[in-house]
């Protein structure tokens, strides 16, 4: 009995090996059918997903900038992050401070996550800071601001009206791609 039950063993564990054998890769093995974003694709696609997910009133009103633009120091400023610390980003940003508004979608570089998640975070307390006691119905927005990480990387801050609503479109944009 104990002989069948060793030569089963040995017969399962030779039909494994060879099974190995000739494979094809696994599938992280596998090399991927696309290949990677260009840094200027990943802005182009920021900014559409930024376009898309606002009405024709935002869109109007607050333009959108990404990487390969003309982007001056002082938004950098106001976001809180360098033009070293981003691959690829899009962003529209109110400078006159009136109204609680800003989204980001943003690709850092390698090893600079933390700096563009840290600014992108001090933006929107100085905007929660700013509007506690002037408008409102401004501070409340800027408390709903939200700021999340996606699994590729991209960073995304959304702080406007609806904004649950413009984040999960431009996530889905982002997503979709």
């Amino acid at each position: 009995m104990k002989r069948t039950i060793a030569l089963a063993l040995s017969a399962l564990m030779a039909l494994a090996l060879f099974a190995g054998c000739g494979s094809e890769p696994a599938a992280e093995e596998t090399p991927s059918a696309e290949p990677e974003m260009t840094a200027d694709e990943r802005a182009a696609l920021y900014a559409d997903a930024i376009t898309a997910a606002r009405d024709d009133e935002a869109n109007e009103a607050y333009g959108v900038m990404k990487t390969g633009d003309e982007i001056g120091d002082m938004y950098y400023q106001v976001l809180g992050f360098t033009a070293e610390d981003v691959e690829a980003m899009a962003i529209s940003v109110s400078l006159i401070n009136v109204q609680a508004y800003g989204v980001a979608v943003v690709m850092p570089a390698e090893g600079r996550a933390e700096a563009v998640e840290a600014g992108l975070q001090a933006f929107m307390e100085n905007q929660q800071a700013s509007f506690q006691n002037y408008l409102a119905d401004q501070y409340e927005i800027a408390l709903s601001a939200r700021l999340e990480t996606l699994d590729d990387g991209t960073v995304v801050m959304v702080m406007c009206e609806g904004q649950d609503t413009v984040f999960d479109a431009i996530v889905s944009a982002i997503e979709a791609a």
